[in-house]
């Protein structure tokens, strides 16, 4: 990077030492501790939405995040050869280990915890704000669409990948179907609502390397998708990661919903939308949307690979669904 040192020395109120690259960012060594300068390809407006949300955590108290350092005029991001960067502290410490169980607990509660100090943020009036309430029924239809789509396409195709896909897409169909049924019957709308009127926000990459386990205190950071959401949806990624590597074992999965429960509630009617996100296909239409639509970067064995996981999943998550339906 040109000058970077020169670039930012006069923005903070500390002095660069050195800037070293390392994997999607830069470590920059200064007189106030380690930062982590990292490039964004969010617009200001995006920025200022998430700035804002972090803020809002620390002031509520939640303060085990990557909050933005601010330039001496107050901006949480800067310019840097025309392209967007932002300053934070650099968290020592490991990734979550989701085969741990202590690591689990600590990011079942750490997620609750979040969630309970995001009620009542109200974005800077200058921001853009990401709002994804009440889109969970337009989502599954898109990629239930998406699936029925692609069914066509991989039925001129004679790859092991569109063997594969054209054998099982009918199953997974049925059940986005079924989901998107279930869904219509819940009391969603009203969930939704509440959220609305409460201000709550989701992190929306709430996964291990964004979950750093340091000596005594778990940190999440790369809040770059946080957005106004159900609280479900940042629980149902946090199971389904958990589970893909338990075979949907039922025991582990009630560890991080009693954990998430000792600080934050989880309802009736959540457990059903809760119940319904994790039946829709969503990996199925993940691994098949990125191998027929987006540039692949994985080698063609690799999709395979995936889509099989995907489909050997069904003999222990169908028994899951089963007798995780009765919890609630």
């Amino acid at each position: 990077m040109h000058d970077i040192d020169y670039e930012i020395a006069d923005l903070f109120d500390f002095q660069i030492k050195a800037i070293v690259p390392y994997k999607d960012f830069y470590i920059v060594n200064t007189s106030k501790g380690k930062k982590v300068l990292k490039k964004c390809t969010s617009s200001p407006g995006r920025i200022l939405f998430v700035h804002g949300a972090k803020e809002h955590l620390y002031r509520n108290n939640f303060r085990n995040i990557d909050r933005f350092i601010c330039t001496a005029d107050g901006s949480p991001y800067i310019y840097i050869d025309e392209n967007i960067y932002t300053m934070t502290d650099f968290i020592e410490g490991r990734e979550c280990d989701f085969n741990n169980r202590d690591d689990i607990v600590k990011a079942s509660r750490l997620l609750a915890l979040l969630h309970k100090a995001s009620r009542g943020y109200k974005p800077p009036y200058d921001c853009i704000i990401q709002d994804d309430l009440g889109k969970l029924p337009f989502y599954f239809e898109k990629r239930l669409g998406e699936l029925r789509r692609l069914k066509k396409v991989a039925s001129k195709r004679k790859s092991e990948f569109d063997y594969l896909y054209i054998n099982y897409v009918d199953y997974f169909i049925r059940s986005g179907e079924d989901a998107i049924k279930l869904l219509n019957q819940s009391n969603y709308n009203e969930l939704v609502d509440n959220a609305r009127q409460e201000g709550i926000f989701c992190h929306h990459d709430f996964t291990y390397h964004n979950i750093i386990c340091a000596e005594n205190e778990t940190f999440i950071t790369n809040f770059d998708y946080c957005c106004f959401e159900l609280k479900l949806y940042d629980i149902a990624n946090l199971l389904r990661r958990k589970m893909r590597k338990c075979n949907w074992d039922l025991k582990e999965a009630g560890t991080i919903i009693n954990e998430y429960r000792t600080i934050e509630d989880i309802s009736k009617d959540e457990f059903f939308i809760l119940w319904i996100m994790l039946k829709f296909p969503q990996k199925f239409w993940r691994v098949a949307n990125r191998y027929y639509n987006s540039k692949r970067s994985w080698a063609e064995r690799i999709y395979t690979m995936k889509l099989q996981e995907v489909i050997d999943e069904i003999e222990h998550l169908e028994p899951f669904l089963d007798k995780f339906e009765k919890l609630f």
